[in-house]
């Protein structure tokens, strides 16, 4: 089912919109992951895709490690709205080497804290989904869709010689779930159009799941997309990522 052909409204962070704007305002809560290069020329460079969270007040980005390869994590950066700065974090979690029996996929997400970004720049807070509640379990039937969002590599337009710009186009592609793999903490999804586009840049982008729950109709944080081709996407469910978060969090206080 198509999220824009329900005649009804959906509950974002307990505001109510239209069914069919649903997939559009929830786009905002992603962006393209930026690296500042610290070349006078070329600024900035593009990393694929990211997901900005508020969680238990903290304002949280996450990707994942095979995305930031080989860069400082400190030059990961975030452009503000006009585009005339690109603010670093101010820190970062990640898990190295997880415990024993801890599975690769969890241990790729990584994230950074962005507070004081945003308290130096206030506009960048309305970027970021406020994550209160996680996705309750439910029987099958009461997920009407899961919605993705990223930033394609081939997608993106790089006109920094001659007009220092950067155009950012983002990708919404609907999706359902397929199976759950041996990995419990990972959901396998199908599109339900086979993509017109390269998948590769959407590793750490997010998706979000709209569920039905009695007569209404909610949109929560579903996870952070880790591998993605054609037919099929792989996401970190994000009642796992909680834990990071947390850790995120604590490790800072």
């Amino acid at each position: 089912m198509l999220i824009e052909t329900l005649d009804t409204a959906v509950s974002v962070n307990g505001l109510y919109v239209l069914a069919r704007d649903v997939q559009r305002i929830l786009g905002q809560y992603s962006f393209n992951l930026f690296v500042w290069t610290h070349d006078e020329t070329f600024r900035v460079s593009l990393l694929g895709s990211a997901t900005p969270l508020i969680y238990r007040d903290q304002y949280l980005v996450l990707c994942t490690g095979h995305q930031i390869k080989g860069v400082d994590p400190e030059d990961i950066s975030m452009l503000t709205e006009d585009g005339e700065f690109a603010v670093t974090s101010s820190g970062y979690t990640a898990l190295r080497s997880g415990a024993e029996g801890m599975l690769h996929d969890l241990q790729d997400i990584v994230i950074f804290n962005f507070n004081d970004a945003c308290e130096e720049h206030p506009a960048l807070r309305q970027r970021f989904f406020k994550v209160g509640e996680f996705p309750p379990d439910c029987m099958s039937d009461a997920i009407v869709a899961v919605l993705n969002y990223g930033y394609p590599s081939k997608d993106q337009l790089y006109e920094l010689h001659d007009k220092n710009h950067i155009g950012s186009r983002r990708r919404a592609t609907t999706l359902k779930a397929h199976r759950q793999p041996p990995d419990e903490t990972l959901l396998h999804l199908k599109p339900l159009q086979k993509l017109t586009f390269s998948p590769d840049g959407l590793s750490g982008g997010p998706n979000f799941v709209i569920q039905r729950s009695g007569k209404d109709f909610v949109a929560y944080f579903a996870g952070v997309t880790v591998r993605a081709g054609a037919e099929d996407l792989y996401m970190v469910k994000s009642g796992c990522i909680k834990g990071l978060l947390d850790t995120a969090i604590d490790v800072r206080s």
